[in-house]
């Protein structure tokens, strides 16, 4: 006998012949599951998203019993998504049942969990997503990390799971409406989970209605808060790695008041400047501040409040930070730049910076210059979305990044007057449009050959560029032309790549 099974073009899995008599009824049950495991798609959701998991239960009655009992790492991954148009939302009277199976099968082991529903679709299925979610709720002793995406009226089915949160390891909460800032009452459901480690919410909520175990967060991430709230979470988790936040629009009575000449006037609860030893990564979306950027970084370094006290510069904002990304506008750079950077925000273990901006213009580079002139230690930069169509934009970003010809030399008198001279990888996101004048192309190899000339970089102890990669930001832009301009750069210890999309 022979079993053979396959792939169909609809992603199911077919038995086209048995016999009870094959080897394959013979093999120990250890290989088998090795063998179906390998079948499955990786990773894969169950109970809705798994055809190939279920089909392998009907070929036959031992591997029925297999699939039911013997696999349970193939069910924990649960994703119940009650969202229009989802397989779930099609079946919301059986979900419930088929949920209550799938979680049977999961035995004993950890769970990963996503949960999405929305508002608008609640009515339409009546109460069988509540009845999905307090399942889930059922067995939150075993939930390592758990995604929700619910409405902000059913928090409170999430109270029964405090206490059982001893796996959490990873949240994610999604709430709507999108907005919300605080909680219509207390949320202390994971302030006793022991191994929460990193937590992504959809908006930050306010610390005084939703608990969290902070001193022992690690990762953060949100898409919505304030300079102030900010300012909190890096007070409020002493051990934090990672921040990753998308800075809102001030709100009058949480910023403190400004003058028409742009001064941030601290608010009462004044803080004296902390030290964040743990972070490696920050992310700091903020557009929707513009002209206020920076003030994150400038409520950070302000003076202690006695202003005879002596203010030491060797005090380092962030020591250990040694990755930051800014999407910011582009004219933001120049006072980014007047503020102390690598004397007071940042250490030497700062080695990538990410700039996500819109240069459109010869304004828009206003401060990059003085910027990265402030950041000498840093070894990766990633830089765009440049837009280069007109003549009088191109050659700006490469005059920038350029190291000086043998000629000038003489005219540089100090290592502090070189851009980024440490820097091995250069990631440049561009937009050309649909074609690609020639004039585009010459700048940018010379800007790399400068900064490959080794007679300029002994002299003051810079270090070659070893990788450059190109992002064309348009589709329809022809690669080519750049690959076989650059190809002649490209040797053992030199890569180029081009790549299409953005980076």
């Amino acid at each position: 006998m022979q079993i053979v099974i396959e792939n169909t073009s609809n992603g199911s899995l077919q038995s086209l012949e048995q016999d009870s008599s094959s080897p394959i009824h013979e093999l120990p049950v250890e290989i088998l599951i090795r063998i179906l495991s390998d079948v499955l798609a990786d990773p894969m959701s169950a109970p809705f998203d798994c055809a190939q998991l279920w089909i392998l239960g009907h070929i036959c009655s031992r591997w029925r019993s297999i699939v039911c009992s013997e696999m349970p790492l193939a069910w924990s991954n649960i994703n119940v998504d009650f969202r229009p148009f989802t397989r779930t939302a099609r079946r919301p009277h059986h979900a419930a049942e088929i949920l209550r199976v799938c979680i049977e099968r999961t035995k004993d082991c950890p769970l990963k969990i996503a949960f999405r529903c929305a508002s608008d679709i609640v009515a339409a299925t009546g109460d069988g997503w509540l009845q999905c979610l307090d399942a889930l709720v059922a067995v939150s002793e075993r939930w390592k990390g758990v995604d929700l995406s619910i409405p902000i009226t059913v928090l409170g089915r999430l109270v029964s799971a405090k206490g059982h949160l001893n796996s959490l390891e990873v949240l994610n909460l999604s709430l709507e409406p999108p907005n919300a800032h605080s909680l219509p009452h207390l949320l202390d459901v994971f302030e006793d989970a022991p191994k929460l480690s990193s937590v992504t919410t959809s908006s930050h909520l306010s610390s005084n209605t939703f608990k969290l175990p902070w001193k022992q967060i690690v990762n953060y991430r949100t898409q919505r808060m304030e300079v102030e709230n900010c300012i909190d979470v890096l007070h409020l988790a002493p051990n934090l790695r990672v921040f990753h936040a998308k800075v809102e629009k001030p709100r009058s009575s949480s910023l403190g008041d400004r003058d028409t000449t742009g001064t941030v006037y601290t608010l009462s609860t004044h803080r004296t400047r902390s030290t964040f030893n743990s972070l490696q990564s920050l992310s700091l979306n903020v557009l929707m501040r513009p002209g206020y950027e920076h003030e994150l970084l400038q409520r950070l370094l302000q003076l202690p409040p006695d202003p005879n006290q002596p203010h030491e510069d060797s005090q380092i904002l962030f020591p250990s930070l040694t990755d930051i990304r800014l999407a910011t506008s582009p004219t933001a750079l120049a006072n980014y730049a007047a503020l102390p950077l690598s004397q007071s925000c940042f250490g030497s273990s700062l080695t990538k910076v990410t700039i996500r901006s819109v240069f459109d213009a010869p304004s828009d580079y206003k401060g990059t210059r003085e910027f990265l002139l402030a950041l000498p230690m840093v070894r990766q930069l990633a830089f765009g979305v440049c837009f280069h169509h007109t003549h009088d934009v191109v050659n700006i970003l490469y005059e920038i990044l350029s190291l000086p010809s043998s000629s000038r030399t003489a005219d540089i008198d100090k290592p502090a007057e070189i851009v980024l001279p440490k820097l091995e990888v250069l990631i440049l996101d561009i937009d050309y449009g649909e074609s690609t004048p020639t004039w585009v192309i010459d700048p940018m190899k010379e800007m790399i050959q400068s900064r490959r000339e080794s007679e300029f970089m002994t002299r003051f102890g810079c270090v070659p560029l070893q990788k450059f990669h190109l992002y064309l930001a348009t589709w329809t832009t022809p690669r080519q032309s750049f690959e076989k301009s650059l190809e002649e750069l490209t040797n053992e210890d030199f890569e180029i790549k081009i790549m299409r999309g953005l980076m």
